[in-house]
């Protein structure tokens, strides 16, 4: 068996002409990829893994699983149709506060305000310096980034107190974003949207914060909260998850183990490798939809199994 997972985020009709802009996947390109995929993999539902998952069925030799994070309102636009054209099943992570609140989360509100500003203004109206940031563990977490924009990224991301970031970040954003709950309808699914999405729907944390650095009952609040919300809106049982970040330093066995006890059956990091076994089925590698075969950057040879996380595990 060989299960690849390909991940999307931005889905837009066209390609951006800012070049600072969100770099997403086009309709186009989507459609294109997802082709190209149907040539060499046989793609499974939700559903399908979770039952190969708990020895109740089989996956296909070359199995495909795509997936879409955040509960962006341009994938149930923009993608969906072109799921549905081709018969491509997919999942849709869902993060809560923006259903839940109808407020924005800190990963968008700097994605947004670095569209708007550069780099150095923005850190100059937050009054925070990225110098002690290491180039390379930014660039470990940010590999479509050059160096400095990894840096800030990781820096405002990762590296500064959820509470002392979101304090900074607040007070700019409200000054180039003064409609906050505008700027979420425009970004995010609605309730009604995430209901019509049930048999595809999965967890992508409450506010998408490294998991790692919450403490375990930060952790336990944040996934009973995010559970509770889903089930509702989806009416139905919400059993996969895809790690906010997903990288190394975000996830660990402590935060795959707390999902099992959440019960939770799959879930997805962004380790780029193919899963030749479901032995470890809540640290599961998936492909970044550049890394992918038709992607802007495809790995040339993508490892056969999981590195770090199942080593760790195991």
């Amino acid at each position: 068996m060989a299960l690849l997972a390909v991940g999307y985020h931005y889905i837009a009709e066209k390609a951006p002409t800012e070049p600072r802009a969100i770099f997403p996947a086009t309709t186009d390109g989507l459609r294109e990829q997802l082709e190209l995929l149907a040539r060499t993999y046989e793609f499974v539902s939700r559903d399908r893994l979770l039952a190969a998952v708990r020895g109740e069925g089989t996956l296909p030799d070359r199995a495909c699983v795509v997936t879409f994070d955040d509960g962006l309102r341009c994938q149930f636009e923009l993608a969906v149709p072109v799921l549905e054209q081709l018969g491509v099943p997919a999942i849709f992570f869902v993060s809560g506060k923006p259903l839940a609140e109808g407020a924005a989360l800190s990963v968008h509100k700097i994605h947004a305000l670095r569209e708007r500003l550069d780099d150095a203004e923005l850190l100059d109206r937050l009054q925070v310096s990225a110098d002690a940031i290491q180039p390379d563990v930014a660039e470990a977490h940010y590999r479509y980034d050059t160096p400095e924009a990894a840096r800030v990224k990781y820096l405002l991301n990762m590296a500064l107190p959820p509470a002392e970031r979101d304090r900074a970040v607040a007070g700019v954003f409200a000054e180039v974003f003064p409609d906050e709950s505008g700027f979420c309808s425009e970004l995010y699914m609605s309730h009604d949207q995430v209901a019509a999405l049930r048999g595809s729907v999965g967890a992508h944390s409450y506010g998408h914060e490294p998991l790692t650095l919450l403490s375990a009952e930060e952790l336990d609040r944040d996934l009973d909260r995010l559970t509770r919300l889903l089930e509702e809106t989806a009416g139905e049982a919400i059993l996969t998850f895809s790690y906010p970040h997903g990288t190394p330093g975000t996830v660990d066995t402590r935060v795959a183990r707390t999902l099992a006890a959440h019960g939770y059956v799959a879930a997805f990091t962004m380790e780029r490798a193919l899963n030749a076994t479901l032995a470890e089925p809540l640290l599961l590698g998936r492909l970044d939809a550049n890394d992918a075969p038709g992607g802007k950057r495809p790995l040339v040879d993508v490892p056969a199994a999981r590195t770090r996380y199942f080593q760790e595990a195991a």
